[in-house]
């Protein structure tokens, strides 16, 4: 069996409004913190084409595959990280999350989604140690529309259903722990196995602020073992003049069987 350390990292776009926290100011305190905690897998959100080419670039223990989620396949997307040491790459595709998941930048146009499109990004990988397949999803839902959320969390987890074999789902979910759409990925527990790994992690959220309370909008799901007891946000301060985001982010520990 294989032990695997999986981090879901909400980025925080680049915004210039954001001052001292503004993304280029982050960029040493983002590396550092990803170089102590040396995750196995890393889901990140909030990546633009510059920052996807500024992790590439720097993550030199990583393999980092995605693109935006434009009709262009640029702009802001889910990208995946996996240490280059323990796995190789099986497959990878990007699903927009609408009724025409192959067709990028299409979106939910009747409801209540806001005006941008939505995906995630699936990469299955096979892990060197023990030559078993695991299913990487990273998802970024919708800020706006409850009904979005609902619908891109049914399309994930039907997605999921029909692979049927070892997942770990991380991503900013924009919805807390007693919402429709999260309790929609939890109810398949029954068929999936699906399991909350952060159920003990009570916040994650702070908008540069430092304080996360009890704002738990990121997650990450899994059918493996794990123990949600031994997953943790990881800390962040601003002793520096800037925080490494304005999202924690969150570690978990799973068992590759």
């Amino acid at each position: 069996m294989a032990k695997i350390k999986v981090m879901s990292f909400n980025l925080r776009i680049r915004v210039i409004a954001d001052g001292k926290n503004f993304f280029d100011y982050r960029k040493q305190k983002i590396l550092d913190m990803i170089g102590r905690e040396m995750p196995d897998l890393i889901g990140f959100q909030e990546a633009d084409d510059v920052m996807s080419d500024w992790l590439t670039a720097n993550l030199n223990d990583y393999i980092v595959i995605g693109h935006g989620r434009e009709a262009d396949y640029c702009g802001e997307g889910m990208y995946i990280a996996y240490r280059k040491d323990r796995f190789r790459l099986h497959a990878y595709r990007t699903e927009a999350l609408s009724l025409f998941p192959k067709r990028a930048g299409s979106r939910l146009d009747t409801i209540d989604q806001s005006k941008y499109p939505r995906a995630y990004a699936c990469a299955e990988l096979i892990c060197k140690e023990n030559h078993q397949l695991l299913s990487f999803y990273n998802i970024h839902t919708d800020h706006k529309g409850e009904q979005a959320r609902l619908l891109e969390c049914a399309f994930l987890m039907r997605d999921i259903a029909e692979h049927a074999c070892p997942f770990v789902i991380t991503g900013d979910f924009n919805d807390y722990p007693d919402s429709k759409p999260i309790k929609l990925v939890l109810s398949t527990a029954d068929y999936l196995g699906t399991q909350d790994a952060t159920a003990n992690i009570k916040g994650s959220f702070h908008g540069f602020k430092g304080d996360v309370g009890t704002c738990k909008i990121d997650y990450i799901f899994t059918n493996l073992p794990v123990d949600p007891k031994q997953s943790y946000a990881v800390p962040d301060d601003n002793a520096c003049g800037c925080y490494y985001s304005d999202h924690n982010a969150l570690c978990a520990f799973l068992t590759l069987e």
